[in-house]
């Protein structure tokens, strides 16, 4: 509780009101912390021989600064007092609620700690009420992230303004079969494709929704775009970076629509080398709406005759590209993509982990090639140009990976001359060695973070001296910018260009913003899509399931349901009794006295202890080949055996059938 020292009772004890309320306390001495009146401090509050008294904690005037520190989490009862299960997996401290608020036990709510040290006072700030996901999300997205999600009544007044362009200011190219191809529930479509075979090689045009037409520098949707950044998308809802009428309708290339694009031109050889590449404005009127599971099928040799005619040289383009790709030597991590599935309660129908196909790989050479020709005609413009930018993996990472390296009797050349074919080269050698699972992650995480920057160093992952991001301007604001710069670039008419005082300087202000709002899209996508796989296994817990190891640490042995994506941990402590040893850059685990070993890869048996929805953490048991889980643990604990609630149990069933690999998509 907050309160201000207000005067002094007749025994010399200092008098203290709260903010709330009229009742006064007596204040408990302190050797550690002198008040005086006027001070304002946080204690807690207690009766003794009838009379309220406060212990205070720490001085939040006339003092140094008081750390205020946000938590989020769930009411916890316990007798007559109120405690906060915290959210966030490394807050494993409950604390003692200070002043509830009207919250009541279960609530999910907002809590400040007040104070220095140790020393803290809980207050619930704002309650939410009852748990559940969507609340979470709307708390994780919207208020801990600081996305922006709401439009303000001037943006809908320059909504119904719209311009509408004109065709005798763009080329027409609406009697080139273009096609779009997403994914089965996308709803915008702001890339369309074609491609030709040649003498020499292929003809291809990469389309790009024109939306700098739409929105222009210095409008009130501009500064909304900015703010946000980028789009965020989560399981239960999408935050937009532009209004739905551009993004699902006017900026969206829907079949048999004429639609303002951005075009890129572009020749290349039979061995995907890039000959010549222009841009210009145009109309188009995409020819169809694709799935990535029909191009498969077409692909896999299902004879259609339309997709078949428009698909072939698509392909066979996809191929040459990806000799390209492989001659250059660009970065392959194989990573797969969490699908879950809702419903509009935030009730998890269904999770699973979607695998990468080849018609997804033919949109992302596409689009590869789409950027790095953008790249190349804005340099050659000498415009200020946002570059996306990838360093190479800094020293101190590259010394990690060395006893690792040493046991696969390999080496990697220093910074200034390693390439990624050589972590290509990596992955290889350890999927050879049956460190298949968790490789990926590992180099993934010695990467340097991708950003923008108008200063270019190039894109290490890629191999490209020259990338830019071109062909997402609905989601991305740096496109938004590239197409600017094309615009100013080309000279084309009906506005949009990029501003004479955009300076070097200042886009590196917007470089820093737009490489920020990236990361929070993808912290708050990582954390609430954590706690949705946590929901859909809750009613798993007590169940044996089939683990691969997919990383291993101090902390313990992570560990990966493959099926579905979902990672969780055994905790060190929980492992037979023993001092283990980490061998081999962190690639195996091995027991001093009874030499039990686990390695990365490896598949083993392991209970599940805990799925929490509220922190999104799974927490296993080890299940030993002889033991079971009847051992001694490290920590010195003993394990209970938990029991199954067995109206769960179809559910349950259900779940397990999943991660067996007997369903691709188990509908729960």
């Amino acid at each position: 509780m907050t309160l201000t020292v207000t005067g002094c009772g007749s025994h010399g004890d200092l008098i203290a009101l709260p903010h709330k309320g009229k009742e006064k306390f007596y204040v408990v001495g302190s050797r550690r912390l002198k008040l005086d009146i006027g001070d304002e401090f946080v204690g807690t509050v207690y009766k003794n021989s009838g009379e309220m008294w406060v212990k205070p904690i720490a001085k939040t005037k006339n003092a140094a600064p008081q750390n205020v520190e946000v938590l989020y989490g769930i009411v916890d009862k316990r007798g007559s007092r109120y405690f906060l299960k915290a959210s966030e997996k490394n807050q494993h401290a409950d604390y003692l609620l200070t002043d509830i608020n009207k919250a009541k036990n279960g609530d999910y709510v907002r809590v400040e700690l007040i104070g220095n040290g140790r020393f803290k006072e809980a207050n619930v700030v704002k309650n939410f009420g009852p748990f559940d996901l969507n609340k979470a999300t709307a708390t994780l997205v919207l208020e801990k992230y600081d996305i922006p999600y709401l439009w303000n009544k001037k943006i809908e007044k320059e909504i119904n303004n719209l311009p509408c362009f004109k065709t005798d200011a763009r080329v027409d190219l609406t009697n080139v079969p273009l096609v779009t191809i997403d994914g089965d529930d996308s709803k915008d479509f702001d890339d369309a494709i074609w491609a030709e075979e040649t003498a020499v090689g292929f003809n291809l045009i990469v389309a790009i929704a024109d939306v700098c037409f739409y929105v222009q520098a210095g409008t009130e949707i501009d500064r909304e775009a900015y703010k946000r950044g980028n789009s965020v998308y989560l399981p239960n809802m999408v935050v937009p970076m532009l209004p739905e009428k551009l993004s699902n309708d006017l900026c969206s290339l829907m079949p048999e629509k004429r639609r303002a694009a951005i075009v890129c031109f572009l020749s290349i050889d039979k061995n995907g080398r890039m000959i010549s590449y222009d841009f210009a404005r145009a109309i188009i009127r995409s020819a169809a709406r694709l799935t990535y599971n029909q191009v498969q099928k077409v692909i896999d040799g299902e004879k259609t005759a339309f997709l078949n005619k428009i698909i072939t040289p698509i392909y066979a383009a996809y191929k040459a590209l990806s000799k390209e790709r492989c001659r250059r030597g660009a970065l392959e991590l194989e990573t797969d993509e969490i699908k879950i599935k809702v419903d509009k309660n935030a009730k998890v129908l269904s999770v699973c982990a979607e695998k990468t196909l080849e018609s997804h790989k033919i949109i992302e050479e596409f689009m590869v090639i789409a950027n790095n020709a953008a790249a190349l005609a804005l340099k050659k413009s000498k415009l200020p140009t946002m570059f996306r930018i990838h360093d190479c993996p800094r020293e101190e990472k590259l010394e990690e990976i060395k006893p690792l390296l040493e046991g696969l009797q390999m080496s990697l050349p220093d910074a200034p001359a390693l390439k990624p074919y050589h972590f290509n080269k990596l992955i290889e050698a350890c999927k050879k060695e049956g460190y298949s699972a968790g490789i990926a992650e590992m180099v993934l995480r010695m990467q340097c973070q991708a950003q923008y920057s108008p200063r270019n160093i190039g894109h290490f992952g890629l191999g490209l001296s020259d990338y830019v991001h071109f062909t997402s301007p609905i989601r991305r604001y740096a496109d938004l910018l590239i197409h600017r710069a094309l615009v100013k670039a080309y000279g084309w008419q009906e506005g949009g260009a990029l501003t004479d005082d955009m300076t070097v300087s200042k886009f590196e202000e917007k470089a820093t913003h737009l490489s920020d709002t990236e990361r929070r899209a993808v912290n708050a996508e990582r954390d609430i899509t954590a706690r949705f796989i946590s929901a859909y296994l809750e009613p798993a817990v007590g169940e044996i399931f089939d683990v691969e190891i997919s990383g291993i640490s101090t902390v313990g042995i992570f560990v990966r349901l493959s099926a579905m994506g979902a990672e969780g941990l055994i905790p060190m402590g929980s492992l037979p009794n023993d001092n283990y040893d980490l061998k081999t850059g962190n690639m195996l685990l091995e027991g001093q006295r009874i030499g039990l070993t686990f390695s990365l890869g490896e598949v083993i048996k392991a209970r599940l202890l805990e799925a929490s929805p509220i922190t999104g953490g799974l927490i296993f048991k080890y299940i030993d080949d002889e033991d079971g889980e009847e051992y001694a643990e490290k920590s010195g604990g003993k394990h209970i055996l938990m029991r199954r609630d067995k109206s769960n149990k179809k559910s349950l069933i259900k779940i397990k059938k999943k991660l067996k690999g007997k369903k691709k998509c188990v509908k729960k």
